[in-house]
Order: C-alpha cells, then structure tokens, then sequence
C-alpha cells in the first residue's frame, strides 16, 4: 500500500490542473442535487410509515381531517362572548369563515355561530323531522330528549324531582311559565318572573321574530343553562364568557407546504379584520411547525455560515502555515458534495439534520488540517526529500482509520427508532466518507504541485504554543495510567446508573423559538384558556346501524365522562356529536342516563352542516364518529401514560373499533420512539467502534486505549446532566455517536503517530511527547473547530437544537481535554509492557528503540516515481 499512496501523491501533484476540472465537474455535478433537497417536518420525519400511531393518524385525518388551528377571540372589559353575535362582529366572523372555507388547503371550519346555531335548532327543530321547526318546545329535538330522561326516573323519586325541576325553570326562561307538566309537587314549586320568548303570555310556542341569534337575550339563552353558567355542550366554542373560539380543520394528511399554507390562509383572513370589544389570537401547532420549516430554509446556512466564519478565525490566528485557510475551502467542496448527493438519494432535512452541515464541517475539517500540517512538518522539520509521498503513505491510512471509527460511530443512528434520525446518520456517514475523500485528493494535489513550485520555508513550529500546550496536557507520568483507567470505568458505569434518571423537555411548545410572535400565541391560548392541543378517538363502524345503536352510543357515553373524570390534568373537556346530548341530560341530582343511538342520530341530522363534519363520517364507505378531546397544556411524558392507559382500557362494542389518534397521540409516538433506544444508540456506537478498531488494529488493548477517553466523555456528560438536574434535549439521542466519532478521531490518529515515532525508534515516553509536539498544533486547531463545530448549533433560535448543541459541545470537549491528556500516560504505560506496538512494529526495531530526542529524517525514498 506504501507504493500507492506514493503513486497517488506524485500523480495528483504533477495532474493538479487536470485534477482541479475533474474536481469543478463533480463539484457542479454533485452540486446541483443539492437543488434537490426537499424540508420535512411532517410526521413522516419523526413516525415510521408502519408505526401503527403513523397508520392510525392517516385514517383518522382521511375521515375528518388534519390539524387545528384555533382563532381566540378574547374580550375586553366590560364586553362578553354575547357582542360576538351581534352587529357587525356577527358579519365579521361570517365573512372570515366564508373566505377561509373557500381555501382549498381548508377541510372545514367551525364558530362560535355555529355553535349557538346547533343550539337553536336542538331548541326550535322538530325531533319527528329534524330539518323542520317543532310546533311546541316538547316536540323539539331538545325536549324529546329531555322527556324521555325524565321517564327513564322512578316516579317521586328525588333523581325525578331534579329532571322535573331543571324543565320547569328551562320552561320559565323560554316560555316565561312555571309548572307547565304538573310534575312539581307545589311546595317544591318556583315562581316564574320570567317573560319568555312567546309572543304573548300563556303561549307554549316560541316566537320566531324574538328567538333569533340576532337577539342578545335570545343569545343569552342558549348560552347559559339554567344555573346561569356557560352550557357545556358549547364550551368548545365558549370556554367562558370572555372568549370564543373558532376552530379551522386543515387539509388532512398534507405535506407541510399546504399545511402552512393553511395555516398562513387563516391568519390572513383575520389579518385586516377587527372585532368590536375583543382582541383576537389566531394559533395552532400548524404554524409552529411552519416556524420550524421556514427555520429549516435558512438556518441550516446561517448555522453554516457561523461555523464558517469562526474556523476562519481560527485557521487566520492559530493555524500558522501556508494557505492556512486551505483547510477550509477543501471541507466547504466536500459539504457540497455531501449534501448533493443527499439531494440525489432523497435524505430530507429535518430538524435533526439540519445539524448536518455545522457537525460535518467541524468533524470534516480535521481530515484537511492533519493533511496541510503533515506535510508542512515534513517539508519544515524532516526536511523530507519527497514531503508529499511521505505524508500520503504514513497518513492517509490513518485517515482512513478515523473515518471508519466515524462511519461506524454513526452507523449505529441507523438503528434509531425515529426517521429523522436514522436520517441524519446516512447524512454524517456519507458527509464524513466524501470530506475524506476530498481532504485527502485536493491538499495532495494542491499542496504538491506548491512545493514543487515554491517549497515552504519556515520555522520549527515544535516549540510554538500550541505545541508546547500539546505536550504540557499529556505529561502526566505513566504511573497514572492505572488511576485514569480505574476512574474512566467508575466514570462510564456511573453515567450508565443516573442514565434511567435523567429527563427529556417534553414539552414540544418548549422545542421552538420562545421569542417568535407563534409562540407567543401559543402562550396566550394556554394563558387564557388553558388548552393547548387535541385528543381525538375516532370511532368506527362497518355500518351506520352499528355506528348509531344503543350500545355503541352507550359505550361512547361511559368512555367520555370516565375519561374526563380519569384525567382532569391532561384534559380539559370533550367535544363529538354525542356530547351536547349527553350534557343536555346532565342535572345535578338526577341519574346518568345515556342518550339512545336513535336521538344521537336526530342530533347529528339537526346538526349545522360544518358541525357535521367536524363531528361525523357517515358515507357510503365510511362510518365514523369523532370524540376529540381538548388537552391542557403539558408534556409528552404526562400525555403518554394518558394515551397509554387509554389504549389499553377502551374497550368498544363488537363490531366498532376505537382509536385514539391526533397531535397529542402523535407526539406521545415521537416520544417513544425517541426514548425507546436512546441510551443504546450510544453504546451501540461504542461496540461498533471497538470491534471495528480491534479488527483493524489487531488488538484488543490498543482499541481499548483508543475508547479510554470516549468512556470517560460519555459517563461524565450523563453524571454532569444528573448533577445540574438538567431537561435535556430530545435531540441527545444522536450526541453521544457524535462525541464517540469525534474522540475515537483523535485517539486513533494520536496512537498511530505514536505507532510511527516507536518505528522511527523513539523510546516510548520520547514517542509520547514528539507526537505532541509534532502534532499539537494540528490537534488543538482541529479541536476548536470541532468544538464550533458543534457549539455553533448553540446559537440557533430553536432551543431543541441549542440545548443539544451546548450539551454536545460540551461532552466534546471533555472527550478531545480526554484524549489529549489521559491517552498519553496510558499509551506509555501500556507500550513500557509491549502492549502497544506488539503485532505491528518488527521486534529488531523495537529492540533498539530507545532514542530520547527528536530527529530531522530527510531521507525518504521515492516509492511513486517522482524522478522518473
């Protein structure tokens, strides 16, 4: 392999204008699949397509739609929900539903209007014949109802009593009489000083000019029950009497430009309209998500452009050698390449891999920099008759050597439960593999054909600060190589002990940019009415008769109030096309009787039409009744032993199936998915690394050596966590392969220039401190553009990345202070004992490798036919 890596040096040098085409070409070439690149932030990038939540969220947005968006409208002082009725706040709403409704990114929309018009007909529409007005209160859909409720009690009974009271003041209020029935007995009778809304005294019908939506008192009404409280069949449109709510269902199962797009039609709608008396808060997790995508556009190159400019920094102070920002433009080409070829196969970004770009330039540089400054060392200090050739032979297999630790590092995100994830390790795998590629064509060629043209002259940079740093970190004597071995092991396995105790921010609204307008929305709609997502369970049936009956009406009816009542802090009421019964026989006093299938169905046909769809999917190939569930806001965690528990409980009729499904369910699935394997991820990472450097080192100590310090990392960021009581970042999941291929990067080209200066016959310790001396400035530049690497993902706007970039960061530099300080006094205390070179070094070399000083070795041989 010696002769190859000489031919290849010699070839790329003299060809290096041939070699700069080639390069532009597959730069254009790979270049234009970047163009192709397509933003996911649907659930796609966080469910798998056969994850039953991923499967259950499709039927369930085919049937009824995608997700919400909700306009709050919440009113002044001295103003009530009652102004949003009238006038011209009544047309306004009208005008913004109609405009809104025409958009074709728009399933359906519901108001507050609605709501009170779903009232009126349950009041005023016949229950024999639902589309007609009922000649009496009594033959209403209401009244039906409410009669057979009173039935159902035992006669005398104080349940009776309270269904016979309840009528009596409902019939005050709308008729302005007391008693009508006769089923009060007289001293539990009340006086009515009510006038009605008859259009005179002692008439049983109501008067159709006074009972209008128009009419404030006939607002009031239907507003209000009898114990002057908002009724709860409306308080999915009238939390309370100071805010309404209008409910927009987008287009179901869309990619995220339509939902945003949805979710921009709506905001448009009220943009440049007022309500008299309210302030107005259109939001929804439609346009949160839409923040992260239009995020995703631009900060993956702000992110970039940050990084950029810091390693530019660095390489101008403290990389001190010709063309010092090579390194960067050579890392810059093979971002291009990476990413362009994620175009051509069709990896999407994401939020995870949007970390992409800052983790491959920080990661990727190291491959450029160890090159420009090998063969600067060997042109300064060994004054090597063919610089070029001597450093491709001895470092290309090394660089080879690390990428593989990095691509098997990262190989084990492929085993990761979340796309997204597994997406962003195919990303780093093939980003890290064509930044090799590139980091070892382009310094060969360029660097080659400069010093056969204009050799560099300069100075010895060994005794230089970042040197003399280098060998001042990895001083410590061998006799601490036991002590660190001891620690890095009590270290590892005390981060395996808190790992089970350490906790995820599952709060997804705590995921975004706290600062952006949206989530401030958010915050007011948790504020002022303390609901923050949605619980659906959609209910299926082969038949409508099945949908319908008395049994599945019933279990719907059970299901609902033990829901309600099992989890009063993740739920805040309940909404379908059975509540407004169900609530309408709820009297304080009287028995829990469920509606029949048959008023349910009355009700749905006396339903507005946009109440319909909300609410039911009932056509020829489908039956299915929607029970959404408005959720307070809180975490993932809490929502999952919820959504768990109510898997495992429901237990519909034979014949109907229950699911529960939406937002809610949907994070509670990224939850899962996120926490099922996290911890393995990294231990994965840390097996595959091991076995892939015992294979290629041959020896099991030597890739022990190498993984001393990435134990140390990884425990301590755990024990560090478990210390500070840190929430960390659901991203974690991929921090610690990104530390281990970053540690397990130096440790392996550290031991292997150790390997070399034992060859050259240098004495263990001399083998030690010449390897830092030679390559510390290297490594400590390669270090801090790792570290920004990284830390740069630190100034994104969206905290799941900040979080995760701060915290890596940090295990990073604890791994690179790690290797450059323990492996050393390890790899001499192991190599005193022959641990270290045996296998790899002839025993005749080893025998007389004792010097103590550092030498120029110019004479190098020329295996690649320079002076042919």
């Amino acid at each position: 392999m010696q002769r190859f890596w000489s031919w290849l040096a010699v070839q790329l040098g003299r060809r290096a204008g041939l070699v700069s085409v080639i390069g532009l070409l597959v730069t254009v070439g790979l270049g234009l699949g970047i163009t192709q690149l397509e933003f996911a932030t649907g659930q796609d990038s966080y469910l798998n397509a056969d994850d039953q939540i991923a499967k259950d969220n499709v039927a369930y947005q085919e049937l009824f739609g995608g997700q919400i968006m909700i306009v709050l409208f919440t009113m002044d002082d001295g103003s009530d929900v009652i102004d949003l009725t009238t006038g011209d706040n009544r047309q306004t709403i009208l005008d913004a539903a109609e405009e809104i409704a025409e958009n074709p990114n728009v399933e359906s929309v519901v108001t507050p209007l609605d709501g009170l018009q779903f009232s009126d007909n349950l009041i005023r529409r016949s229950y024999a014949d639902p589309t007609q007005e009922a000649g009496i209160p009594t033959e209403s859909v209401a009244g039906t109802i409410l009669g057979a409720a009173i039935e159902a009690e035992e006669p005398g009974s104080s349940a009776h009593l309270a269904r016979a009271l309840d009528q009596d003041r409902t019939a005050c209020r709308l008729l302005g009489i007391d008693n009508p029935l006769s089923q009060v007995p007289e001293g539990d009778r009340e006086v009515c000083d009510e006038p009605g809304f008859t259009g005179s005294p002692g008439e049983l019908s109501v008067d159709p000019a006074q009972a209008t939506l128009t009419n404030p008192e006939w607002v009031d009404f239907l507003l209000h029950d009898n114990s002057g409280a908002i009724r709860r069949s409306l308080r999915t449109f009238f939390p309370d009497d100071g805010h309404g709510q209008m409910i927009v269902r987008l287009q179901g199962n869309a990619d995220i430009e339509v939902e945003g797009a949805g979710a921009v039609a709506v905001k448009d709608a009220w943009a440049d309209r007022e309500i008299e008396g309210a302030t107005l808060t259109v939001t929804g997790a439609p346009v949160l998500l839409k923040d992260i995508n239009d995020y995703l556009k631009g900060g993956i190159l702000r992110l970039g452009g940050i990084a950029v400019a810091i390693m530019m920094l660095i390489l101008l102070v403290a990389f001190d050698v010709r063309w010092r920002l090579l390194p960067l433009a050579v890392v810059l080409v093979g971002v291009v390449w990476a990413f362009g070829l994620a175009g051509y196969i069709g990896i999407p970004l994401s939020v995870v891999t949007i970390a992409g770009l800052p983790v491959m330039l920080g990661v990727g540089i190291d491959y450029a920099i160890q090159m420009h400054a090998r063969v600067e060392e060997e042109v300064v200090i060994d004054r090597a008759a063919h610089p070029i050739q001597e450093t491709a032979r001895n470092l290309c297999p090394a660089l080879l050597v690390v990428t593989f630790d990095a691509l098997f590092a990262f190989a084990a995100l492929r085993f990761a439960k979340v796309p997204m994830i597994r997406d962003f390790a195919l990303l780093l795998c093939i980003g890290v593999a064509v930044i090799c590629l590139g980091s070892i064509i382009i310094p060969l060629a360029t660097l080659g054909i400069r010093e056969y043209k204009s050799p560099t002259k300069g100075r010895d940079f060994r005794e230089g600060a970042l040197g003399r740093l280098t060998v001042w970190l990895g001083s410590l004597p061998s006799r601490a190589a036991v002590p660190f071995m001891i620690a890095s092991v009590v270290v590892f396995l005390g981060g395996i002990a808190v790992e089970s105790e350490l906790e995820l921010q599952t709060d997804p609204v705590q995921w975004v940019n706290q600062q952006s307008q949206n989530r401030k929305d958010i915050a007011t709609l948790e504020r002022e009415v303390d609901s923050s997502s949605e619980l659906g369970v959609f209910v299926v049936a082969d038949t409508r008769e099945e949908l319908f009956s008395d049994e599945n009406v019933a279990f719907l009816h059970r299901f609902t109030e033990d829901t309600l009542r099992r989890f009063p802090e993740q739920l805040l009421r309940a909404s379908s096309i059975l509540t407004p019964i169900s609530y309408l026989t709820e009297i304080p006093g009287a028995s829990d009787i469920p509606p029949t299938g048959e008023q349910v169905l009355v009700t749905y046909e006396a339903a507005p039409e946009a109440v319909q769809r909300f609410t039911v999917a009932d056509t020829d190939s489908a039956h299915a009744l929607n029970l959404l569930f408005t959720t307070r806001p809180g975490s993932l965690d809490d929502r999952a032993v919820m959504v768990n528990e109510i898997r495992e409980d429901t237990d519909p009729p034979e014949g109907v199936r229950a699911t529960p499904s939406g937002l809610a369910v949907v994070g509670v699935g990224l939850l899962e998915n996120l926490e099922s394997n996290r911890v393995l991820l990294t231990y994965l990472s840390i097996l595959f690394v091991f076995l892939f450097l015992t294979v290629r080192l041959r020896s099991i100590v030597r890739s022990l050596l190498s993984l001393v310090p990435v134990l140390i990392a990884v425990g301590a960021a755990s024990l560090v966590a478990f210390a500070l009581n840190l929430k960390l970042s659901p991203m974690t999941a991929v921090g610690g392969p990104l530390v281990i291929a970053v540690c397990t990067e130096f440790t392996s080209l550290i031991l292997l220039r150790f390997l070399e200066e034992r060859r050259r016959g240098l004495a263990p310790q001399a083998a030690a401190d010449v390897t830092a001396a030679r390559t510390g400035r290297a490594f400590i530049v390669s270090a801090m553009t790792a570290v920004v690497g990284v830390g740069v993902i630190a100034t994104s706007s969206l905290p799941l990345l900040r979080d995760f970039g701060i915290i890596v960061a940090m295990n990073v530099l604890v791994a690179l202070l790690s290797a450059l300080v323990i492996l050393p006094p390890l790899m001499v205390w192991a190599e005193e004992r022959g641990w270290v070179s045996r296998g790899l070094i002839d025993p005749e070399i080893l025998a007389g490798a004792n010097r103590t000083e550092d030498q120029p070795d110019p004479a190098t041989p020329d295996l690649g036919g320079a002076n042919l």
